[in-house]
């Protein structure tokens, strides 16, 4: 079967979905509040918390992940063989930034190339191998971005969210914040209109499609409905809706690029037990409900989905 880059191709008759996790340090919810971490927060609960549990489920239903890592939190030695187990267990790590930093998007170059860079040498040195895979904190990114992870060899980037409903859904989370959060999310409107499935960018307009050399794997969302399709969204609304929207999802055949946080598999009672951010959807649900939601997530995935990780995705893809 011929591909034209207009269009996604299927390498089997199994539709794909690639999960993914951001593993934004328990500091960045809290700074990104102007909240100043208290003394009694487990800042590495991320690591030391969820990350054994997200594994372990993954395990449970056969799932393959794509782990999006910040750089200061692979430079810290206590999380360099927890690191190295995310891949011995069949998953990628890929590239979330050195720092997180919310103004990312609003860096220059130069700035950009060193967070990017620096996060890509913690993490190499870690698991022995090179990335090749970049998200950009709060899907927030720019064309330069695009520059330098092309200057870097990389080989895909995942920081489009493709909704034109971006704008609603970061005042709503602004809302949820009680206004402590900044209220925006990616980048220029026009990013509501780029493709909602794989795409190679143009190189003077993120959103259309080009002929640069790095792939876009754009976040999933609800065709025509223009809705979110990630795990924010399963905490919130519960099973049903998240049935419902798997099911909407399958009728277009597409890729689904699931987005997940670390943060969600927390124990909110036994690690971070600070009120401040439970604005954070689900966070602070018994750890048992928030397990019982991912497996009925995995589960219905494993049924209409075969789990690839970003790297295999874009391999395939680019295969086709």
């Amino acid at each position: 079967m011929q591909c034209s880059p207009s269009r996604w191709c299927r390498p089997s008759m199994l539709q794909l979905c690639a999960l993914n996790i951001d593993m934004d340090p328990i500091d960045h919810y809290l700074r990104a509040r102007s909240y100043e971490p208290r003394s009694t927060t487990n800042l590495n609960a991320i690591y030391e918390d969820a990350l054994p549990r997200f594994l372990d489920v993954f395990d449970r239903f056969g799932a393959k992940a794509t782990f999006f890592l910040v750089g200061k939190d692979a430079a810290n030695p206590r999380n360099r063989s927890r690191i190295r187990e995310i891949v011995a267990r069949g998953h990628e790590v890929a590239n979330h930034t050195f720092s997180h930093s919310q103004r990312f998007r609003h860096l220059d170059r130069q700035e950009q190339y060193k967070e990017i860079a620096e996060a890509d040498k913690q993490i190499a040195d870690v698991i022995g191998t090179r990335v090749i895979g970049f998200r950009a904190p709060g899907w927030g990114m720019s064309e330069e971005t695009l520059d330098v992870l092309e200057e870097l060899d990389y080989r895909y980037d995942s920081s489009v969210f493709p909704s034109r409903l971006l704008s609603a859904v970061a005042s709503a989370n602004w809302v949820l914040n009680r206004g402590r959060l900044a209220r925006t999310l990616g980048g220029s409107q026009d990013i509501g209109r780029a493709p909602k499935v794989p795409y190679y960018p143009a190189k003077d307009a993120l959103w259309r499609r080009g002929s640069r050399r790095i792939l876009e794997l754009p976040m999933a969302v609800l065709p025509i409905l223009e809705l979110p399709f990630l795990g924010t969204m399963l905490f919130l609304f519960g099973r049903g809706v998240f049935k419902a929207s798997a099911w909407y999802m399958r009728r277009f055949e597409h890729p689904v690029v699931y987005g997940l946080h670390g943060i969600e598999l927390v124990d909110y009672h036994s690690c971070i037990q600070d009120e401040r951010l439970k604005v954070k959807p689900g966070l602070a649900k018994p750890l048992a409900v928030k397990l019982d939601l991912y497996a009925g997530m995995l589960d219905q995935f494993r049924q209409h989905y075969s789990f690839v990780t970003m790297r295999e995705l874009a391999a395939a893809y680019q295969d086709g």
